[in-house]
């Protein structure tokens, strides 16, 4: 009985407490409007500055080769050595080439010679054949009255003949002169050039590279003898957009900075069309090497488009949504969202338009924002 009795009064309890239970429903409290950095929209006057990093290279370098076969028999300079224009650093054995060029002029001389030859042989050839062609007419002339025989007068003919013949050759020879002395200038032009060619001379006063050849070995041509480089002068070699590019010009100064001071640059190369794989284009500033030297790292200080009373806010302040860029403009505690255009970004700010002047607007934090949303200003 007792057991039951406890029983009871717990079936009891538990009966009273299911009836006597409190409502579930959640009653949802709305949040607090978010706390928000504020800024205002900039009118200054500003020109951007694009900042491109590049090594610095020589001048100019060039890769010397010689365009002769032959054996190098002196070798003149070395590594690290300055030459001047014209200066002599290798050459290869020049006897054939100098034996080439006697052989030429040689041949030049008996062809003038043989030219002056015909020339006085023709001379006194018209001289005999107009003696000859009056021959002929006397003793045609002697013919007709009975005077000679057929036979002197045959003979006579075929002398006239031979002499208009060998005056046809001897025209030729003379007037095909000047053609056979061009041909025979032509070879000794050439076997001169081949004789300079046995000597490698500095084409710009510059330094020594490197030099890829020893006394006796052989050489061909197109085979790379001997690097030259201009280092009294520096080239900086980048590569710019073409926004960045319009704004530029051949001879425009460009402050150069590197880990040790700036210095001035000027531009003397500047690409036109873009490379069609990286769309950008190429951009050579030419500068002192006074303290520099070639591989050391530099940056190019490239001004951009100057804009008067052009309106700028911070970069974090802008949203991007769909391919549109918007700000959120506050309003009596609320925000306002606007679409603008970017105009140019530079370092940390934008240069926009499509909000007035002095506007304020979040500065950060807007991707959680809303068109109408109530905000509590930071």
């Amino acid at each position: 009985m007792r057991i039951l009795f406890i029983s009871s009064v717990s079936v009891l309890i538990i009966a009273i407490l299911f009836w006597t239970r409190p409502d579930t429903y959640a009653e949802l409290q709305p949040l607090p409007p978010p706390t928000v950095y504020v800024g205002s929209v900039e009118q200054i006057d500003i020109q951007p500055i694009t900042q491109v990093t590049g090594k610095l290279q020589p001048a100019r370098k060039a890769s010397l080769h010689f365009q002769v076969s032959g054996q190098i028999d002196e070798r003149l300079v070395e590594a690290g050595q300055y030459v001047e224009t014209n200066t002599r650093m290798l050459s290869i054995e020049s006897g054939d080439f100098v034996d080439v060029v006697e052989e030429s002029k040689a041949l030049l001389k008996t062809e003038r010679n043989a030219i002056e030859r015909d020339s006085r042989l023709l001379d006194l050839m018209r001289q005999e054949l107009e003696l000859q062609e009056q021959e002929v007419g006397r003793i045609e002339q002697l013919g007709r009255d009975s005077l000679a025989s057929k036979s002197k007068y045959d003979q006579a003919r075929q002398d006239l003949y031979r002499q208009q013949a060998e005056e046809a050759r001897l025209k030729h020879s003379v007037d095909s002169s000047r053609s056979r002395l061009m041909i025979e200038q032509a070879r000794l032009n050439k076997a001169e050039r081949n004789l300079k060619r046995t000597q490698l001379l500095a084409p710009f006063n510059g330094t020594i590279n490197a030099v890829h050849v020893e006394v006796g070995d052989y050489v061909s041509p197109n085979q790379a003898a001997i690097e030259i480089v201009q280092i009294d002068q520096l080239d900086l070699n980048i590569e710019v957009t073409g926004i960045t590019a319009s704004q530029l010009q051949l001879g425009q100064k460009i402050k150069i900075v590197t880990n040790s001071d700036e210095r001035e640059g000027q531009i003397i190369a500047l690409a036109v069309d873009p490379d069609p794989e990286t769309n950008t284009q190429a951009l050579k500033i030419r500068l002192p090497s006074d303290g520099y030297y070639t591989g050391q790292l530099a940056v190019a200080h490239l001004p951009g488009q100057f804009y008067k009373d052009a309106s700028i806010i911070p970069i974090s302040a802008v949203l991007y949504e769909e391919g549109q860029s918007y700000v959120f403009e506050v309003v009596d505690d609320h925000v306002l969202k606007k679409p603008v255009m970017l105009v140019e970004r530079y370092n940390d700010v934008q240069i926009i338009e499509g909000i007035k002047s002095g506007a304020t607007i979040i500065s950060r934090d807007v991707s959680s924002l809303a068109d109408g949303q109530a905000v509590v200003v930071h």
